[in-house]
């Protein structure tokens, strides 16, 4: 006992004893036989025993599942990747043309454009508010007056107030600027 606890202390443990068993033939027929060795022999056999489970078919197996395994992780990664590339953004559209309101027909072509733009860049105008404000933006001249006093007040956030809704304010400014007869003034 006491020489056992100081190899204990000394990092070699007690020596173990090993079990082979076996299979030996008798007289009166086959009997199983178990044999005792010392630690270094057992060693050994250890050792010769992960040589053949590396060599046998058993191993494929585990290399097949460890490339598996592996190649899942390369999908996934391949995955994350994809998805840490910028989305596609559409190019920047021409800049709007200014409308002055002294030619009606041109309201449809001031419309048009604000619509292309608010289609293409949906994340900078999904309020209708923001719609508004840029294509006020390109008012100019008696066109622009109209507009002033409600462009002074854009704390409003009532729904019906002009500013708030483009679908009120394109309709205004085609009550207002738009020649009812769809004739071309010269």
């Amino acid at each position: 006992m006491k020489g056992e606890a100081q190899s204990r202390k000394e990092g070699r443990g007690p020596r173990r004893s090993s079990t082979f068993s076996g299979v030996v033939g008798t007289s009166t027929g086959i009997s199983r036989t178990t044999l005792k060795g010392t630690g270094e022999d057992d060693a050994e056999e250890e050792e010769n025993s992960k040589m053949k489970d590396l060599t046998s078919e058993p191993s494929s197996l585990a290399i097949m599942q460890q490339m598996t395994h592996i190649m899942a992780n390369i999908q996934a990664a391949s995955y994350s990747e994809a998805l840490r590339l910028p989305a596609f953004k559409t190019p920047p559209m021409k800049a709007q043309d200014f409308f002055d309101g002294t030619q009606p027909f041109k309201v449809r072509v001031f419309i048009q454009p604000c619509q292309l733009v608010f289609h293409n860049g949906k994340e900078n105008f999904s309020e209708e508010r923001d719609k508004v404000i840029y294509a006020t933006s390109f008012l100019i001249g008696r066109d622009s007056e109209w507009i002033d006093p409600y462009l002074s007040d854009l704390t409003n956030q009532d729904p019906a107030y002009l500013i708030n809704k483009w679908a009120f304010f394109k309709s205004q400014l085609f009550k207002l600027f738009e020649n009812p007869n769809g004739v071309k003034k010269s």
